[in-house]
């Protein structure tokens, strides 16, 4: 069921159609009724309602553009995510979180959805083409290779990692247990450990892990 647009929103629209309209009759342009006139453009903007009332949330963007050009507004940009956008972004954060290339990802979509697509243009192809679903179950394709490949590093160096690309030989002693990215993570010392005059002996830590 289609969302439609909130009071809030008629609201707006409906006063930026008065003021679109004020400044066309300024103009000396021959125009119907404000109501009717409003019709008219909702219908020119949707295609498929003349009515606030019945437009959708998608709507919302191209109602307000086409009456904002009339007074010289600058257009505004849908931010309306889709399940199709949603899913989208989430392909998209799995494959830079597991550093996997659009190459591969490419090469899944023809393999899984039978689609003619490269690197450069999967993306397109796939909002295009395939459905939300298909996007979700690649992005799952993703997600078990890149723990796949985390689990054969750990496997040939002996080391766990937290994070699928972290090359053994970067790795601090100790792992990554206390680290936040590159930054170190001081653990607190006993109490009982004297204080030096900058804080707890255990967190001064100089060019121990240079970068």
């Amino acid at each position: 069921m289609k969302k439609l647009l909130s009071n809030k929103q008629k609201a707006v629209l409906a006063q930026l159609a008065a003021r679109a309209y004020k400044k066309l009759q300024a103009y000396g342009c021959p125009l119907p009724s404000l109501e009717e006139w409003r019709h008219d453009e909702t219908w020119k903007a949707t295609g498929h309602t003349e009515s606030l009332t019945k437009a959708a949330q998608k709507d919302y963007t191209l109602i307000y553009n086409r009456f904002a050009a009339y007074l010289g507004y600058e257009a505004i940009r849908d931010n309306t995510y889709t399940e199709m956008d949603k899913a989208l972004h989430i392909l998209r954060d799995s494959m830079q979180r597991f550093e996997t290339g659009p190459d591969y990802l490419a090469g899944v979509v023809r393999d899984q959805l039978h689609l003619p697509c490269t690197g450069k243009n999967v993306y397109d192809r796939l909002r295009k083409y395939a459905k939300p679903e298909h996007v979700r179950h690649l992005n799952y394709t993703v997600i078990n290779r890149g723990r796949a490949a985390a689990r054969k590093m750990a496997d040939e160096t002996g080391v766990e990692t937290y994070e699928p690309h972290a090359l053994p030989g970067t790795l601090p002693p100790g792992g990554l247990a206390d680290h936040v990215g590159a930054v170190r993570v001081p653990r607190a010392t006993p109490a009982s450990e004297p204080k030096t005059a900058r804080g707890w002996s255990g967190i001064v830590i100089e060019d121990e892990f240079p970068l």
